[in-house]
């Protein structure tokens, strides 16, 4: 067995632990990884609030990025050395999956928070004793890792992975978001609203600044919408044509201005709060289109105005990962970083691994939007 260093969580609402831990034994469709970096997403926190169901302790981390150390028997498309943004896991077999809809794959939830392979059986073991891992099929929180194959996307070598690694999960989302769900140039969207600017939504507001360059037509009103300044101000540097802060307009009244009473085109909700779920839903005009990215709850449900969405061909939908292709999207994204397009390192600041708890405070306090453990 290979010795790793682990962030584990021992419980609900404990700080996280740095402990020594054994990986199991490499199977034929798993790589071994050696992480560089691992960025937090509010889903980690959220296991440790509760908000999300896991068995203690446990292994989280789902954006990392790091160097093929050793792939096992089965993997064909890796070797040795390659560099890797680390992304969800889904089966690669089920007819979403065999389309390249793995968001859909009808495993995801085993694949991603079951806590386990497969099989049963444990990737992580400490003193003994199983240690519920393969959160995402990586549990990056830990260095080496054990991480499914369908997990790893190739990227290019040239890119410091300590930036990119933020793209497995929450950039993915909130870009995919627009790029995938939304698509503004297919559907001739003018308004979009975005509505909270953590990681995600920074990210939805960076996805259609670049299609509104590309786009003249489409797009001329990006609207971002949270309570801090400060993200309000960075949203603009970021491609936000105008900004609302709830604690100081009546949102509804401001929207309905800029839209020549029409309302908004488009809305993305990245807050996962239901009562702005709700009300993005409300502000959506005729033809329009409303997509929930953030989780209210497991229990939580939205209300949508059947009458008025029936008259007004409107449409609320879900989009999970960003309704993307890993494999592919990542890569682009990656690409689009490159170019100076797509600015993520503004949102990122770096700690030791080890500082976990500390870059966990940082985030929850809004101080920092997406920190980044860099692993020795």
């Amino acid at each position: 067995m290979v010795s790793a260093q682990a962030l584990v969580l021992p419980e609900l609402h404990a700080p996280f632990q740095v402990l020594e831990v054994e990986l199991d034994n490499l199977r034929p469709d798993e790589v071994l990884v050696e992480m560089k970096a691992t960025s937090i997403c509010a889903t980690d926190p959220a296991v440790q609030r509760g908000k999300i169901p896991q068995t203690f302790p446990v292994v989280l981390g789902h954006e990392g990025a790091g160097i093929v150390k050793e792939v096992g028997s089965a993997v064909s498309n890796l070797t040795k050395g390659d560099h890797l943004v680390l992304s969800y896991d889904s089966c690669g077999k089920c007819r979403h999956c065999q389309k390249k809809n793995n968001f859909r794959c009808l495993e995801i939830m085993k694949r991603n928070f079951g806590g386990q392979r497969e099989d049963g059986s444990h990737t992580i073991i400490k003193e003994g004793k199983p240690v519920s891992s393969c959160f995402f099929g990586q549990s990056s929180f830990c260095n080496p890792a054990i991480v499914q194959a369908n997990s790893c996307v190739k990227v290019d070598s040239s890119l410091d992975l300590a930036v990119i690694c933020s793209l497995g999960c929450g950039i993915q989302t909130g870009a995919g978001s627009i790029f995938n769900v939304v698509k503004p140039v297919e559907k001739d969207v003018r308004s979009l609203g975005v509505f909270g600017l953590g990681a995600v939504g920074c990210a939805a507001v960076m996805a259609a600044h670049i299609l509104s360059k590309d786009n003249p037509t489409v797009l001329s009103h990006v609207i971002a919408v949270d309570v801090n300044e400060s993200r309000l101000k960075l949203a603009k540097e970021l491609g936000a044509t105008h900004t609302i802060n709830p604690a100081n307009e009546d949102v509804r009244a401001r929207l309905m201005q800029l839209t020549e009473q029409e309302g908004l085109d488009a809305a993305v909700d990245c807050t996962g709060v239901l009562s702005v779920i709700n009300s993005m839903i409300d502000f959506i005009g005729s033809g329009g289109i409303a997509v929930t990215i953030g989780n209210p709850g497991n229990e939580s449900k939205a209300s949508v105005p059947i009458l008025p969405f029936i008259i007004g061909a409107k449409t609320y939908c879900a989009s999970h990962q960003g309704n993307a292709d890993p494999k592919s999207f990542i890569p682009h994204l990656a690409s689009l970083y490159k170019q100076g397009r797509l600015p993520i390192d503004r949102l990122q600041k770096t700690y030791k691994a080890e500082d976990i708890n500390e870059a966990i405070a940082d985030m929850k306090n809004g101080s920092v939007i997406k920190p980044v453990l860099l692993w020795s």
